[in-house]
């Protein structure tokens, strides 16, 4: 048996193998003998087959067999054994060419870890958000809570107003004739007109115009433009869609009073009156902003640092996580893929996302392994406590316990705990600089709209 290896990227070799059939043969003699043992066949006692059968009948399904184990034994003594190569991911056959009682020849690609040289990451910027949690964003998520549990009461002498919810028909008309289109008629949608996703959908944001003003029983017309610019056809047109919506229901809000007795009832007995219940709406929201903070310094840390680190991806660490995106697909489908689902497209269609990924975890992985990183005691214990704090409803032994007795999820937080303490590695090496929330959301609203207009 002949080998050779050959790179045929920063990141990816080929392991080259061939065979004679005169290599193959004792294993192939040796296979057919242990079937002749067991073989069963009329005319013939047990085990006393001819060979020349046993081989017509299954000579190539077990030739196959030592071709397939050949090949998996050649790859573990001259690519896994070998210190000269780490390989990440499943090795894959690219070509096999054999045919029983005739030379092998077959070619293995496989990826290995790229050589990461860390940099200097002193000139890096990173941004932190810094937000002073106001009076008025206090208010405001108390009324959000209050219009949450207010009572729809229904109004029918007076007009539809901003906030109220209405149940309406729809029905689409034709472009032409406005009249209605059989099959397009859906009855009995429910709509609030101050929900903020109405502003972003263009048939929302128009239906809502339409029938503010109007009353109970009214039936309105509206239409509204589709920018076609990225469609396939009728590219840089709008097409109008066109409806009618009879308004059946008019809903208003009847607000809680803010009492103790409310927030009583709206903790189930945890927070008592109002002051302390103030107080812990503020700590909740700084909890979000700190959350968000942190989700944006991570973010730009690994921008930067990917920017800074063009390492080679091996197909095969991407073909991984693509994988994972399938399974998250199944996950969230009760264990199975969406009848007719398009997997390899979406595996196209996520294939840079998937390379990112990859990207970052080689990286982060010479982080670890440069500056001896490690989860301890004290970040398990951080942990558990601040999620007990979070419930309130368990201790932190019992979350403990919880994660230790489901494996996927021990594994699941100790890889967590660990890319924190890398983020506050690279943190602690990079220029980090702090803006207010305003500053922030005005250069990502401007990178935005540069971005677009490329």
């Amino acid at each position: 048996m002949q080998t050779t290896i050959k790179q045929v990227s920063p990141v990816e070799y080929e392991l080259e193998i061939t065979a004679t059939a005169d290599d193959l043969a004792p294993e192939l003699n040796k296979a057919l003998k242990a079937q002749q043992k067991q073989t069963q066949m009329k005319g013939f006692r047990m085990g006393k087959v001819p060979l020349t059968i046993v081989k017509k009948r299954f000579g190539e399904a077990l030739a196959y067999g030592i071709a397939d184990r050949s090949i998996q034994e050649t790859f573990n003594d001259e690519v896994l054994q070998n210190e000269d190569y780490e390989v990440l991911g499943q090795p894959v056959i690219t070509k096999l060419d054999y045919e029983m009682d005739s030379d092998l020849h077959a070619v293995v690609q496989f990826g290995v870890r790229p050589d990461v040289e860390l940099q200097d990451l002193s000139e890096a910027e990173v941004t932190k958000i810094v937000h002073d949690v106001t009076d008025e964003e206090v208010d405001e998520e108390i009324d959000r809570l209050l219009r949450d549990n207010a009572d729809l009461m229904p109004v029918e002498d007076e007009a539809v107003g901003d906030e109220d919810l209405i149940v309406f028909d729809l029905q689409e008309l034709d472009a032409e004739t406005r009249t209605p289109i059989i099959g397009k008629r859906d009855e009995d949608n429910e709509m609030f007109l101050d929900d903020p996703r109405v502003e972003d959908n263009l048939m929302l944001s128009a239906l809502a115009d339409a029938v503010k003003g109007k009353n109970l029983g009214d039936t309105v017309r509206f239409s509204f433009e589709h920018d076609k610019a990225h469609d396939d056809h009728d590219e840089g047109h709008s097409h109008a869609h066109h409806f009618e919506a009879t308004i059946k229901e008019i809903k208003r809000r009847d607000l809680p009073e803010l009492d103790d007795e409310f927030v009583e009832d709206l903790t189930n007995g945890q927070i008592e009156d109002v002051e302390t219940f103030r107080a812990e709406v503020r700590k909740q929201i700084e909890n979000a902003w700190a959350q968000r903070s942190r989700e944006v310094l991570e973010g730009t840390i690994m921008e930067r640092v990917m920017d800074l680190h063009p390492v080679d991806v091996p197909n095969s660490v991407i073909e991984i996580y693509l994988d994972s995106f399938v399974e998250d697909v199944k996950r969230r489908n009760d264990g199975d893929l969406p009848e007719n689902f398009p997997v390899e497209a979406f595996r196209n269609a996520n294939r840079d996302e998937a390379e990112k990924q990859a990207r970052w975890m080689l990286i982060r992985d010479k982080v670890v392994e440069d500056a001896e990183l490690e989860v301890t005691d004290e970040d398990r214990t951080a942990f558990f406590q601040k999620e007990a704090d979070k419930d309130g409803r368990i201790s932190a032994d019992q979350m403990q316990q919880f994660y230790q007795a489901m494996p996927q999820l021990q594994e699941q937080l100790e890889q967590r705990l660990l890319s924190q303490r890398v983020f506050d590695h690279l943190s602690g090496q990079m220029n980090v600089v702090e803006k207010d929330r305003e500053t922030f959301e005005r250069e990502l609203e401007e990178r935005e709209a540069a971005a677009q207009a490329e």
